[in-house]
């Protein structure tokens, strides 16, 4: 049995069929006394096949789904050659409990997706949710950079580590924010960085999301109400967000997190220019020292 601590949250994996998976081993923890939040194990898995799923979407020829039965969700994933992976997972007790089976060829990758699907579903639960971007660390803050495939954002924390010294590299494809006990909310570090690896078990506060777009000059402003929403809401995971109650453990996470720290929209050139306005932008308003 491995535990991993991820996010504050404890994790156990069972089992020698999962393999010790990239980036997990920065994430290794002694074995505590308190319940873990999610166990994830592989045996036979019973959840309703047939049930017709609330996700579904294709990568690389693969299908796969979710749905979800009672207080259980089913992720489902389907290869072209017939090789199929299903994975359950449900609320028992104190914590979640899941299990992992497939036939076929799957590689680490796959496991590693399934893993990050068990997880996010798990850690809403505990106010934490994935956000998908990449993130440096800059005064001992973390800065967010937002926006979809092809926009940027590992060539703006690029720019960020290049011009400003001491600035260090978070999570660089899915890091997670957490809104603490004490109701202040924080950047963590994860296993899954996308083609970046950067797996620093570390978390600070948050100096500011930025939603990036390409454009040919470089422009920001700082967003309010439903824009700033809007900005957030698409780097959390959409499979999970197309259920109602993950979305609304989503909504609830990003409400203190919007009332609480600011969002701005760049529109930029993949050049220092642009790292140096939101710089200067996020001085002007105060986020950073100067």
């Amino acid at each position: 049995m491995r535990q991993y601590l991820i996010a504050g949250h404890a994790i156990q994996i069972s089992g020698d069929k999962i393999p010790t998976l990239s980036g997990f081993d920065f994430f290794s923890s002694e074995k505590t006394n308190r319940e873990p939040l999610l166990n994830i194990r592989t045996e036979p898995v019973l959840g309703d096949r047939t049930i017709v799923p609330f996700f579904s979407s294709e990568l690389e020829n693969t299908a796969y789904d979710l749905s979800v039965s009672s207080n259980a969700y089913l992720y489902r994933m389907r290869k072209q050659d017939g090789s199929w992976l299903l994975a359950e997972i449900r609320w028992e007790n104190v914590g979640f409990q899941a299990t992992i089976d497939w036939t076929g060829v799957f590689d680490d990758y796959a496991l590693y997706f399934t893993c990050w699907f068990l997880y996010g579903i798990a850690a809403l639960s505990r106010q934490t949710v994935s956000i998908h971007s990449s993130v440096v660390m800059y005064q001992g803050k973390s800065i967010f950079f937002l926006g979809e495939s092809g926009t940027g954002k590992s060539t703006h924390t690029r720019l960020w580590l290049h011009n400003f010294p001491a600035t260090e590299l978070l999570n660089d494809d899915s890091p997670f924010i957490r809104i603490e006990t004490d109701g202040s909310i924080r950047a963590y570090g994860s296993p899954w960085s996308g083609k970046t690896p950067c797996y620093k078990q570390i978390h600070t506060p948050i100096a500011a999301f930025v939603r990036l777009s390409q454009a040919p000059s470089n422009r920001i402003r700082r967003l309010k109400g439903i824009e700033a929403v809007g900005a957030l809401l698409p780097s959390c995971p959409v499979a999970l967000a197309s259920d109602k109650r993950l979305s609304e453990y989503i909504l609830a996470i990003l409400s203190p997190v919007l009332e609480q720290l600011p969002v701005y929209h760049l529109a930029c050139l993949p050049n220092a220019d642009a790292a140096q306005l939101v710089y200067d932008t996020l001085k002007q308003d105060r986020f950073l020292c100067g």
